[in-house]
């Protein structure tokens, strides 16, 4: 044999050698792509003279769970490695776009093609490399069991890239991956016409939680606080994290005046590490970002006033949710509620037609004999004889009344000021809007006069009756007097 037909032989066992070096690499990420596919070892593969047709199939298997070892193109049929896969992932999108070389697509049919093929990367083809690139990808989303086929694909070297996680809670989705049609079987110089992968992604299993305080005071305007903890979920193989997204969008009847982000224990600097925005999205920024591997949670601690009950059925009752996204995983807590409700008193004369009284004072206490509740003051009837309390703490979550009690210092004019226990009024305050409150009704018992003067006809003859008698008897004891007189002086 001469020189040029020895070379010529030991050029097309090269490239049959490199062809097999393309293996899925489904876990790796962009930075690190070229670096994993260096190290793979070049089986030995077929001629490509073996070739034969010139369209195939790829078939996706997505699962969830951590990625194992890299796969040879084949379809998993053992029992035992399919249950290991872990759960098909419905849903998920990818695209499949086929790599071009000098703007023109790689030829597999040819030995200068899988030459050329030998020297691409992802980083490569993404970045438009060395003269490397892609054309209009085919899309493909995954049915029933995680599975997605692409059929009649021209033979050539593919890029897929996971687009969507679907309704799946993908945190770590898996970075784009170089694949060939038709793929070479090292161990027996075959062709793979129908090429099976099997990327798998690790799910966001965290529950994010939300709870919320008493407030600082127990009317309007208080201060409550609500505070976010949300789990950082643990990266696949490769992963990074790119989004921690806290959106905490508060109802209308709250305002936010103020917040504290902190990684575990580490309070976080605003701008240098979280921004805030809208109403309110809470986003870290990339230093942020740095500081979540290995940690545990991430909290937001907000501070909000609670400025009105609002209408309707739903008054008085403020709930509050959260929605952590990480990675574009969303996960949303649980709906913790601070309940308010109106009080409204009546004050009224205990007699009928119990008219309403003007100008009673009374003082709120928590406790019968307990402290006053300053931030209220002294309530006073109005004209109408009425006392609104426009909103009262009542409790958080299912917790949707509480007593209060009302003491009465000073009684309207010409009423009876109550004493000892009769001056305490035990009140409930219900959650609810101020249109279904039920008023308490206090009344007051009037005060007592000075007995007047009979007066009348039958007075008046009572009057005459015995203002004769008193005459008459005058007259007797003058008539006595009298006689005796007489009697003296004929003596």
């Amino acid at each position: 044999m001469d020189q040029g037909n020895r070379g010529r032989l030991a050029k097309r066992a090269l490239a049959a050698l490199g062809a097999t070096a393309l293996v899925l690499i489904g876990t790796v990420t962009f930075s690190s792509a070229a670096s994993a596919e260096e190290e793979l070892a070049v089986p030995v593969g077929p001629s490509i003279s073996n070739i034969t047709g010139t369209t195939g199939t790829l078939t996706i298997h997505k699962h969830a769970g951590d990625p194992g070892e890299a796969g040879n193109g084949t379809v998993i049929t053992d029992p035992a490695k399919i249950e290991a896969l872990g759960a098909g992932l419905e849903g998920v999108m990818f695209s499949i776009e086929r790599v071009t070389f000098d703007g023109s697509p790689i030829d597999l049919t040819t030995t200068e093609g899988w030459d050329v093929a030998q020297d691409a990367t992802v980083a490569k083809v993404l970045g438009g490399l060395d003269d490397f690139g892609k054309v209009a990808a085919t899309t493909a989303t995954t049915l029933a069991g995680g599975i997605a086929v692409i059929p009649t694909l021209p033979y050539g070297m593919y890029l897929v890239t996971e687009t969507s996680p679907g309704p799946n809670q993908i945190v770590t989705p898996i970075q784009p991956f170089l694949v060939t049609v038709p793929y070479p079987q090292a161990s027996d110089s075959t062709w793979l016409y129908d090429v099976h992968v099997y990327p798998k992604n690790k799910l966001n299993t965290t529950t994010p939680e939300k709870t919320v305080a008493e407030p600082d005071a127990l009317v309007l305007g208080s201060t409550v606080d609500w505070t976010i903890t949300a789990p950082i979920p643990e990266l696949g193989m490769g992963g990074t994290y790119n989004k921690f997204v806290i959106t905490d969008t508060l109802d209308p009847r709250l305002t936010l005046t103020g917040a504290v982000v902190k990684i575990d224990d580490m309070v976080l600097e605003f701008e240098t590490h979280y921004e805030v925005t809208g109403n309110v999205v809470i986003t870290l920024t990339g230093a942020g970002l740095a500081l979540l591997a290995g940690a545990d949670n991430v909290t937001v601690e907000a501070s909000t006033t609670v400025d009105s009950l609002g209408d309707g059925e739903t008054g008085g009752l403020i709930p509050n949710q959260a929605i952590v996204n990480v990675n574009d995983s969303i996960r949303e807590t649980g709906y913790p509620q601070t309940n308010w409700g109106p009080l409204k008193v009546i004050k009224q004369a205990a007699v009928a037609p119990n008219n309403t009284l003007q100008g009673a004072e009374f003082t709120l206490h928590e406790s019968k004999d307990g402290p006053v509740l300053d931030e209220v003051g002294t309530l006073i009837t109005d004209v109408n004889g009425e006392i609104v309390v426009d909103g009262l703490w009542v409790g958080n979550n299912a917790t949707l009344s509480k007593t209060y009690w009302l003491q009465e210092t000073k009684a309207p004019a010409g009423y009876v000021l109550p004493t000892g226990d009769a001056a305490w009024t035990e009140v409930t305050v219900n959650a609810g809007a101020a249109s279904t409150v039920v008023p308490v009704v206090i009344n007051n018992t009037q005060q007592s006069a000075p007995r007047l003067p009979l007066t009348g006809s039958t007075g008046t003859a009572a009057f005459m009756i015995g203002g004769i008698a008193l005459l008459l008897t005058a007259g007797g004891v003058a008539l006595a007097t009298a006689r005796r007189k007489q009697s003296v002086s004929k003596q």
